[in-house]
Order: structure tokens, then sequence, then C-alpha cells
């Protein structure tokens, strides 16, 4: 398994005081999140996180686009935490704009982690009878690269759309 901070897939910067009025309800709604209210702990965090975005890394399938929106949210939450070193330190509108840079990278990160386990209930081909099968999202990513390049090496081009012929 990788690094424990990268085991936790969410980063949780904890609102001591003034939680946004809309999220008081939600705010213990992430069990296994990981606790950065001070700038020591959250850059930590961020190396850990920036770690695990490389080849094989745990974010390796993010696409460039979510990246950068990652980056750019974690460098705006970084500017936060350098203004005022700890959550309780910041006022009720930096709090408000740093949960909100913290969900656009939860968002994306647990969209594209590649343990983050996936069930479907399908019935098999030849078969009435659903069965559940489950996989992670790197294995599906990987699936559908390799029969890509099946596609490819057999010289024949991807199927889009309706493949069906005249």
């Amino acid at each position: 398994m990788k690094t424990a901070a990268a085991a936790a897939l969410v980063i949780a910067v904890a609102f001591s005081s003034g939680v946004p009025h809309g999220a008081s309800a939600k705010e213990s709604y992430r069990e296994n999140s990981v606790k950065a209210d001070t700038k020591e702990a959250f850059d930590q965090l961020v190396a850990n996180v920036r770690k695990e975005l490389v080849p094989d890394g745990r974010y390796e399938y993010i696409k460039p686009d979510e990246k950068k929106k990652v980056d750019a949210a974690l460098d705006k939450m970084t500017l936060l935490f350098e203004q005022n070193h700890s959550v309780e330190a910041m006022t009720q509108d930096q709090k408000i704009a740093l949960f909100n840079a913290q969900e656009t990278v939860n968002s994306i990160l647990t969209l594209r982690d590649r343990e983050r386990v996936i069930c479907k209930r399908e019935a098999p081909v030849g078969s009435h009878i659903p069965v559940t099968s489950c996989h992670t999202w790197g294995q599906e990513v990987e699936a559908h690269e390799g029969t890509r390049k099946i596609m490819t090496d057999w010289g024949r081009p991807p199927c889009v759309g309706s493949c069906g012929g005249p």
C-alpha cells in the first residue's frame, strides 16, 4: 500500500469555528479524512498528494485539465495558509474560499483515484441472471487502454458511435 497520508484520499481542513452555514449539516460527512488545520500539516498533505499525481501514483489517471484545476486549488489553499498559518486565524471569507478549493480538489481526486472500487450488476452474455462484479478504477482504465491497443495492433480503428456497417 502507498504511504499512509496518500491512503487518506480526502483533504479535510478542520473548520474549528465558523463553518459555512450551508455546510454545517455535512461537517462530518467524511469519515476517513485527514485533519490539516495548520500550515505544517497542510504542507505535508499537499506534498503527499502531489507525489501521487505522477505515473504509477494513486492519481495517475487524472486528466491534464483536471490536474491544472487541482494545482490551482492547492496553490490557492497554500496561499491562504501562508497568510494565516492556521484555519482558526482565517476570516470567514477565507474559510469559505479554503472550503471551496478543498471541495474542488476532493471531487477530482475522488473521481480519478485508481483504487476507487466500482461495482456493476449485469447479466452476462447468454444469461438472464445478473451477477455483481467489482473492480477498481485503475483496472477499468487499464482494460480500456488494453482494448484500444489491441484494436490498433490489429489495424482496425476503435469503434466510435454505431459500428454496424452500411
